[in-house]
């Protein structure tokens, strides 16, 4: 394989080059995550940091990858045959003090990485005194999404501690298949979009716009929340699905709601481990009787659930026409409410005590993406973080949905009532 060739996208890497080609230039930032990895213990140099980062990078290849768009439109994959030196000499970008975090990681992340001319990724070492901490990685989605910076995290400590690891299958190979005989998944997903969007509630957006940021802290720490989980029977991503649910409802007052989950696509072995852009939307309707115990509506919403992110692959030039065309409708269907959950497996080192919740509204800057988003960060703590740029939702429908989902984290996974 050499520097010159090209070849398709994934969908999932299509799906995110359509949202960009959508942001207005000074937004085109918001194609990028950023996250911080704590170094394992040990007197680790800056050298041994870097090698392990460029080891990585040599590892996956959609850390070498940049893209080429055809004259129809669509993003090809280029992938660059770099040493590791060479990957390095383009994404390392120095040091910073660990004390500076919070205000390094704010402003690199809204420098743009041109996904067409650049590696799509930057890294900083932050240090206390001469000593390396942290690492700081940004990247654009076009090359990983949350599941892929935790696979590129365990990569990369198992590196930093001495052990070799071979290359990776990449999307290239999924792009090959998507292209082939698993184009027939993507045919059943548009069916049930069709399906589930025609089905879904018709309404005008009513009320003033008033962009809403908030975080809720659960208080509830990751090896109390997997270990309740056990006597229902069904994953933790649903059971807070369910609990946003109940959190619409409560702040609508309307009992049928559309949502859209974020499938991580990652199904099965083959794919678990990919480091790419494998998210995509998955839209669910849930018609659910508001007075039904929270607990009797679990398993009812994880198999509905289940059975939406089945339809999770799927070729976003035509769910966008799908969805075009029920936005025309008058009046429109609704947009939906988004979910992502980004949650560590058990065993994972975490936190091991409860505290009390917490509640804090921030100015979140972003202007693109979904209108009402619940984004779910579970790696030491279950934390909620709340983007909301949609009408007729403010600071106190925005709290109604938090207050309601902690009532029911409360009652399944412990923790304490506002």
């Amino acid at each position: 394989m050499s520097g010159d060739e090209t070849f398709p996208a994934t969908v999932g890497q299509l799906s995110v080059w359509r949202d960009i080609e959508r942001f207005p230039p000074d937004r085109l930032w918001e194609a990028n995550l950023s996250f911080v990895w704590d170094l394992p213990e040990g007197d680790w140099t800056q050298e041994q940091v870097w090698a392990a980062l460029g080891a990585v990078a040599m590892r996956h290849a959609s850390m070498r990858t940049t893209y080429v768009v055809d004259p129809e439109g669509f993003p090809r994959q280029r992938i660059a045959a770099h040493t590791a030196e060479e990957v390095l000499a383009q994404v390392r970008q120095g040091t910073a003090d660990v004390a500076e975090r919070e205000e390094k990681d704010a402003a690199e992340i809204r420098r743009a990485i041109d996904a067409l001319s650049e590696l799509p990724w930057r890294a900083w070492i932050l240090l206390e005194g001469d000593a390396p901490r942290q690492v700081l990685v940004v990247v654009n989605h076009m090359a990983a999404d949350g599941v892929a910076s935790v696979v590129l995290r365990e990569d990369f400590e198992t590196i930093l501690g001495g052990t070799d690891l071979p290359a990776a299958p990449g999307p290239l190979e999924l792009a090959l298949n998507q292209t082939g005989e698993g184009s027939g998944r993507l045919r059943n997903a548009e069916r049930y979009w069709r399906r589930t969007l025609a089905a879904a509630p018709r309404r005008h957006e009513t009320g003033e716009l008033d962009p809403v940021g908030a975080v809720l802290q659960t208080g509830i720490p990751m090896p109390q929340a997997h270990e309740a989980m056990a006597k229902f029977e069904v994953t933790l991503a649903s059971l807070i699905l369910a609990a946003y649910y109940r959190g619409i409802q409560a702040a609508t007052g309307e009992q049928e709601v559309l949502l859209f989950p974020m499938s991580a696509n990652r199904f099965d072995e083959q794919h678990a481990r990919v480091v790419t852009s494998l998210n995509q939307w998955a839209p669910l309707l849930l018609d659910l009787d508001a007075a039904e115990p929270f607990t009797e509506i679990l398993p009812k919403v994880h198999w509905k659930a289940f059975n939406a992110l089945k339809n999770g692959v799927c070729s976003p030039d035509a769910i966008w026409q799908i969805r075009d065309e029920h936005a025309k409708l008058d009046p429109p269907a609704d947009r939906g409410f988004y979910y992502n959950p980004m949650l560590a497996p058990p065993g994972f080192p975490s936190d091991d005590h409860l505290v009390a919740p917490k509640i804090d509204f921030f100015d979140h800057g972003r202007t693109t993406g979904p209108g009402f988003y619940l984004i779910v960060r579970g790696l030491t703590s279950l934390n909620l973080m709340f983007r909301v740029n949609r009408s007729g939702f403010d600071r106190d429908s925005v709290n109604t949905v938090m207050t309601t989902m902690q009532d029911c984290f409360a009652q399944t996974l412990g923790g304490d009532r506002f």
